[in-house]
């Protein structure tokens, strides 16, 4: 499906705040003309999140590689590195996130990780625009949008989606999980890209790997066309009868609305 179709459905039945991202991930290092890349475009690193955000909130097509990336944390999820000993006895994360060294290591050994050197490089732009075919898109919205987003997953085969949450790293969430499992994935926004990339409080993503994107939105399109779950939500509430304070009683029988049913 052309990425003008999957972006206009997306579009449509969801109807996200900013552009839906398509993102290729390559084993190639060199990043093309048209992609921009952190340090020519403002003369330092930045994080993959922040990229991210620029193509869904500005609609540019960012590059990254090693040398573009500015958080150690995401250096070793992409597979530019291994985690150093430290890391692993989960030193960077006790006592901050964790009460005690051997719970940090449990937190560090469940992140999803790359294997060392299968990266080269990550394009991300809008999806209406990039010229590559995704490996992943990633929709940003709010948690009716993102369950829409569920439901359409779950059309064709049932189940759940099993997404789990660590409260940190969510890139290794979006990108990594999902693009090493062909699992849809949802997740929670870490504090990083909270911090650094100025993701709303209210935001949730989902992401979406190559081989599910259709099956994702055939099952989005048919659940709005049954009429039950749509977005914007269609409230029960705007077909209730109202209900008022008794001392206007007065008026409304002035005004000959009286008290029967369905006036």
């Amino acid at each position: 499906m052309p990425n003008e179709e999957v972006n206009a459905k997306i579009e449509q039945y969801i109807r996200p705040l900013t552009f839906p991202v398509g993102v290729k991930i390559s084993k190639d290092k060199d990043i093309p003309e048209q992609y921009r890349r952190p340090t020519k475009l403002v003369g330092h690193r930045l994080n993959i999140c922040q990229g991210v955000n620029m193509a869904r909130r500005y609609g540019w097509m960012m590059g990254f590689c090693q040398e573009e990336m500015a958080c150690p944390l995401s250096i070793p999820i992409f597979g530019f590195c291994e985690d150093p000993d430290f890391v692993t006895r989960g030193e960077i994360i006790h006592p901050d996130f964790t009460a005690t060294l051997e719970a940090g290591a449990r937190t560090q050994a469940a992140q999803p990780k790359a294997p060392v050197g299968s990266i080269g490089s990550i394009l991300v732009g809008p999806l209406s625009r990039v010229d590559f075919e995704p490996d992943l898109v990633l929709v940003y919205g709010t948690p009716a949008q993102i369950v829409r987003m569920v439901q359409g997953a779950l059309y064709r085969e049932g189940g759940a989606i099993e997404s789990r949450f660590s409260g940190r790293c969510a890139c290794s969430q979006e990108f990594i999980y999902p693009y090493l499992s062909q699992k849809c994935n949802v997740i929670i926004p870490a504090q990083g890209e909270r911090l650094f990339a100025m993701t709303a409080d209210d935001e949730m993503v989902f992401s979406i790997p190559k081989s599910k994107v259709e099956v994702v939105l055939e099952g989005v399109e048919v659940t709005h066309k049954r009429g039950v779950s749509r977005i914007p939500t269609p409230f029960f509430g705007l077909r209730m009868k109202p209900e008022f304070p008794k001392r206007y009683e007065m008026l409304a029988q002035f005004c000959g609305l009286g008290t029967e049913e369905g006036k």
